[in-house]
């Protein structure tokens, strides 16, 4: 906790105003792991376009955002799996972040956007897909001191372009008509940059 205190920039009694322990720092990091995304995915099905536009919009922020948080969500996951039973919130949220992501997969199958995949599987590959290139910028020696402006970063070698490059290829794998990739990404793109998201 002292620890938590000084990097912070909090005296250790200010710490301990709002976490009583340092499982309680954990609990909350753990909780908004699950939240953001969630959040992120909410606001792209309210901006509205086709579900591969939305699909595209989702895979490429959740990587940005990934990318820019302070800690190894594979960790996260490593800690939640371990206590099961006291981390049930974050497992519960978990299971609602595939849910959603299925269900943009399923629209767009309906749809005749998509080919005829298992949406269920397809999401959880996403999600992998996602969270596997999080874990891969984090130990990049190339990357370090990078991690804190990561969602803004719209460079080559950033977070933003790695996103679309992962877009691009997961979508296009997904695709019924992959020459359609094209359109969707400048959909993407117009709908992002009215987008609060990428500032």
């Amino acid at each position: 906790m002292a620890e938590i205190a000084r990097r912070s920039g909090l005296q250790q009694s200010s710490v301990y105003h709002y976490f009583g322990n340092k499982e309680q720092v954990l609990g909350a990091i753990v909780a908004e792991a699950n939240r953001a995304p969630l959040e992120l995915v909410k606001r792209i099905r309210a901006d509205g376009a086709t579900p591969v536009v939305q699909l595209y919009r989702i895979i490429r922020a959740d990587v940005a955002a990934l990318c820019a948080l302070p800690y190894d969500l594979n960790e996260l996951h490593r800690v939640a799996a371990r206590d099961p039973k006291t981390f049930a919130r974050y497992w519960k949220e978990r299971e609602q972040l595939h849910g959603a992501v299925a269900e943009v997969v399923s629209e767009g199958v309906d749809a005749g956007e998509l080919r005829e995949v298992d949406p269920r599987l397809a999401a959880l590959t996403v999600m992998s897909n996602d969270e596997a290139t999080q874990n891969w910028m984090r130990h990049d020696p190339r990357r370090k001191g990078n991690a804190g402006n990561a969602s803004s970063d719209k460079g080559s070698g950033g977070p933003y372009a790695i996103g679309t490059f992962l877009a691009d290829m997961t979508v296009r794998g997904l695709l019924a008509t992959p020459r359609d990739l094209e359109r969707i990404r400048r959909s993407a793109d117009a709908l992002d940059a009215r987008s609060a998201m990428f500032e």
